[in-house]
């Protein structure tokens, strides 16, 4: 009963005070910490499990191999693999899912393969485990090939099997996959009738910049949820239309009681919008709005926004105020957004200062010292900046190159800064030059046709 409404305390007491206590009491009590975000105790009481001579079933396995996953703890789920296979339970397709699923996420791609074509009978569940596993850890083609594969066994795939693709396509910006996917779940007839997928499209076109395509998919789900909200107000914040974003939060609140009600995610949005639009005013009274009246308490992520709009309007003092004020340990992200702030309003001195607050939480983050670099070089303190780069050297920091990538057709083309690898750069390299003189004639002839007005 309690474990069921989220009462762990309770629930962990009458576990406790049990003169005897079967293993459905125990899987209970793994899972309610498993539910409630609480995965170090599932853990924890598993171990006691073992400590006290219970043998486990596939569905604590289960659980705990889950848990593993999700905190990429390879060589603890390996030890737990070994007693499945010592006890007999290599058979069980909900343990084989499990384990498909934690070597598929931890990037053991050969490991998750020879597993997943040992399960028997592999249904839609084995099948979306092993793609969303695979996408997760970044092997996308794979993911994609097995997809089709599944298809080709006339396995119907589900919501949980569209909503990896398209969280997938969304990441890696694959537009044309993603129109492909929001294809075929209105073929299979899952984004009325499932809310989790529709809100996946409206994410996959925001972060691709689709913004008229999020829109219309937003419009024509049947039912939204805070999910999709989210999606729709966080794709116009993110893509320059803040204003669209704040009307569209406004339109939700609207809603009343019966509607949604926004959570911390809707209120990065939010804030990210006012500070993209230089909107100080309503950034401060959104801040308060989400704090007094949603009673929702502010993450980094929001003191984030908060640092870069006032950034943005040039209250440097202000900002860095904050951070050294807040009640959480600022993380470099924070520091991150104020050494932006003081590039673009050229304060130097400031610079210095939140630098080093950046060289002592991540000594080997080399765009810290190229932002601090170029700070000097752009007020032409040209001696600054050599400094600057001979202590990266010295640090033996090297500097990340920059990757760009574009999708044509259906496949996706990656460029690295200083490519000569990619078999088409030669034309690349020729198509951005043309560019490049294109832009700059433009710019030379606005230039004379100011000069004469």
């Amino acid at each position: 009963m309690y474990a069921e409404v989220g009462e762990i305390g309770d629930a962990r007491k009458v576990f406790d005070g049990m003169p005897s206590r079967g293993l459905v009491t125990w899987n209970a009590m793994i899972s309610c910490y498993s539910k409630h975000g609480r995965g170090d105790k599932s853990i924890e009481l598993f171990r006691q499990l073992g400590r006290e001579g219970i043998s486990a079933d596939e569905y604590t396995y289960a659980i705990v191999l889950n848990e593993f996953a999700a905190r990429w703890q390879v060589l603890e789920a390996m030890q737990v693999h070994s007693l499945i296979i010592e006890r007999g339970f290599c058979s069980d397709r909900f343990t084989n899912n499990a384990l498909v699923n934690l070597y598929s996420k931890c990037g053991y791609v050969a490991s998750a393969s020879r597993l997943f074509e040992e399960i028997p009978d592999q249904d839609v569940v084995s099948w979306t485990v092993i793609i969303v596993g695979f996408l997760q850890s970044g092997h996308m083609e794979k993911a994609m090939w097995l997809f089709y594969q599944m298809q080709l066994g006339d396995i119907e795939p589900n919501s949980f099997t569209f909503g990896g693709l398209l969280g997938a396509c969304a990441d890696a910006n694959a537009f044309q996959k993603g129109r492909h996917f929001h294809g075929l779940v209105l073929k299979f007839g899952l984004l009325g009738a499932d809310v989790v997928v529709g809100s996946a499209v409206v994410d996959m076109y925001s972060k691709c910049g689709e913004m008229g395509d999020a829109l219309r998919a937003f419009q024509e789900m049947p039912e939204r949820d805070i999910a999709s909200w989210n999606g729709i107000i966080c794709g116009y914040a993110q893509n320059g239309a803040g204003m669209k974003a704040l009307k569209l939060y406004n339109e939700m609140v609207l809603l009343g009681p019966s509607g949604i009600a926004p959570n911390e995610v809707t209120f990065v949005g939010v804030l990210c919008a006012c500070s993209h639009n230089g909107l100080l005013k309503e950034g401060y009274s959104y801040f308060k709005e989400m704090v007094d009246k949603h009673l929702i308490k502010p993450t980094a992520e929001h003191y984030t926004c908060m640092v870069d709009l006032l950034g943005r309007a040039g209250l440097l003092q202000e900002a860095e105020a904050l951070i050294l004020a807040l009640p959480i340990k600022p993380d470099n992200v924070m520091w991150g957004a104020l050494l932006g702030a003081c590039k673009l309003h050229g304060d130097v001195q400031m610079t210095r200062r939140t630098a080093e607050h950046l060289y002592t939480n991540e000594p080997r983050n080399s765009s810290n010292y190229v932002l601090l670099a170029n700070s000097y070089t752009d007020i032409g303190e040209w001696g600054e900046a050599v400094e600057i780069r001979e202590v990266m050297e010295a640090r033996g920091v090297e500097k990340t190159a920059g990757c760009s990538w574009v999708e044509i057709g259906t496949y996706m083309h990656s460029f690295l800064a200083g490519d000569v690898l990619h078999p088409q750069i030669e034309v690349a390299s020729q198509v951005l030059q043309r560019l490049y003189l294109q832009m700059r004639e433009r710019y030379e002839h606005d230039e004379v046709i100011y000069s004469l007005n």
